[in-house]
């Protein structure tokens, strides 16, 4: 009974060491299976991918569209821009249940900037339940967050608008509009009209840059904005940039101003009797407008029918004299205010003063400067 006894406590030893042994081994297997799991997830792959140095430089950017305005080379400099003061990270997007495949996508801060797709190459199971998969880059391509920016410039036809430092041609021009206070002026000479550009789908704010009928560049903005601001009929937002230029003042020269006194004034003179010839007909006046102008013909309609009503007076001359509003439109049209006061002594000793205050458009015939119109 006693040998009995020894023998089935040596079986039970024996029992017990393969039970650890076979429990050491599970252990041993299990914790390797668990240290392989999560070896495997795909975030230790996507950890290393955004930490290669230049990474964006390896996105595919062919699955980029780009227009005449934003190119390759500029998503490269705004995304150099970006990465200088942002750092790359990772968000899961989407799997697919079909092939399994996981899609990340890559920021710089909270820009996208790329996307990662890892697929499934093999998957093993281990204790039953416990898929180790073996994962593989198999798409990095750029990304590009498509904004939907749109300018419209309204400009003078002789005007050069820019995007992004490239002319806008007439393809770009939604509306044509006429100047009226150029109608007479139209009638001499070649004017120029309002036009409006408009571009659509940019993919970000455009860089808009404005030259007169000069070629200088005209100023959008009272700061260092990306997106222009002016004062007059203007809208911006985020989305959408809308500027109106109407034709630009600028100063007069001594020689124009001269000239458009001496027309004016001469003009003026004509009504008041004091021109030589004036009541035989409009030649004293003929030389300052184009041959055919209505001008002429309301000047003699009024020395037929008016002009014997004009007071007597003496000592003509002019007082105040102002030109502003000086307004070339090109090298052959302009319109400026004329203001003026007359003084003329009448017959009984008192004063009489006449107010000139008119805005007057020119055009240049024969290398002549003539009165088109008057407003």
């Amino acid at each position: 009974m006693k040998k009995k006894s020894g023998k089935m406590k040596m079986i039970y030893m024996i029992y017990l060491a393969v039970l650890l042994l076979l429990m050491m081994v599970f252990l041993w297997y299990a914790r390797k299976t668990l240290i392989l799991y999560e070896a495997s997830q795909p975030k230790y792959l996507m950890d290393a991918l955004i930490a290669v140095p230049d990474l964006t430089l390896s996105m595919n950017t062919a699955v980029l569209t780009f227009n005449e305005f934003e190119t390759l080379e500029d998503y490269q400099e705004q995304l150099r821009l970006l990465l200088e003061n942002n750092d790359l990270q990772y968000h899961f997007l989407k799997e697919s249940y079909t092939d399994g495949t996981l899609t990340y996508g890559i920021y710089a801060g909270e820009t996208p900037v790329g996307t990662a797709v890892l697929q499934p190459m093999s998957t093993t199971t281990r204790l039953i339940a416990i898929p180790i998969t073996d994962w593989q880059l198999t798409a990095l391509d750029a990304y590009e967050d498509r904004g939907d920016y749109s300018a419209a410039i309204t400009v003078p036809s002789n005007y050069t608008v820019k995007i992004n430092n490239i002319p806008l041609t007439d393809t770009y021009i939604t509306e044509r509009v006429f100047y009226e206070e150029l109608e007479y002026s139209a009638a001499y000479v070649s004017v120029p009209e309002q036009v409006t550009y408009q571009v659509s789908g940019l993919k970000h704010p455009a860089q808009i840059t404005v030259l007169n009928a000069d070629g200088c560049e005209l100023p959008l903005s009272d700061t260092s904005s990306a997106i222009p601001v002016v004062t007059d009929n203007t809208e911006t937002s985020s989305d959408n940039i809308t500027l109106c230029y109407l034709p630009a003042e600028e100063e007069i020269s001594t020689e124009l101003r001269s000239i458009v006194l001496d027309a004016v004034e001469t003009y003026s003179n004509f009504f008041s009797r004091d021109l030589p010839g004036c009541r035989e007909s409009v030649d004293p006046i003929r030389e300052l407008f184009p041959e055919d102008s209505i001008y002429l013909t309301l000047a003699d309609q009024y020395r037929r029918e008016d002009m014997q009503i004009f007071s007597a007076h003496t000592d003509t001359h002019f007082l105040n004299e102002s030109i502003t509003e000086y307004i070339p439109y090109n090298d052959r049209c302009f319109s400026c205010r004329v203001s003026f006061d007359k003084s003329m002594t009448l017959s009984s000793g008192r004063e009489m003063i006449d107010t000139t205050d008119n805005v007057y458009y020119f055009v240049l015939q024969n290398g002549s400067w003539l009165i088109a119109d008057i407003r």
